[in-house]
């Protein structure tokens, strides 16, 4: 396991604990400050890894129907065939 992928476990870790930063830093023996810059490194790899996927229609389905669910509970149907302008 990399420096990144530790880190960002820590951060994960963290985030299940219910301490504060400064208790689980301490409990971890991390640095505040590098521990604050692995929270912000976390939240900016979230908002990149929220892009486009691309839907492939499934060769055999009981429906031609896809539904995209947002977090805040907002659905999405898109229609049967893509269009392109």
């Amino acid at each position: 396991m990399d420096k990144n992928e530790f880190m960002l476990s820590q951060v994960e870790s963290w985030k299940q604990s219910g301490l504060s930063q400064q208790a689980y830093c301490d409990h971890a023996g991390i640095k505040l400050g590098t521990f604050s810059y692995w929270i912000r490194k976390s939240k900016n790899e979230e908002v990149q890894s929220g892009g486009f996927i691309v839907l492939k229609k499934p060769v055999f389905a009981l429906e031609n129907k896809y539904e995209i669910v947002y977090p805040n509970g907002v659905v999405l149907y898109p229609p049967d065939e893509p269009h392109i302008f």
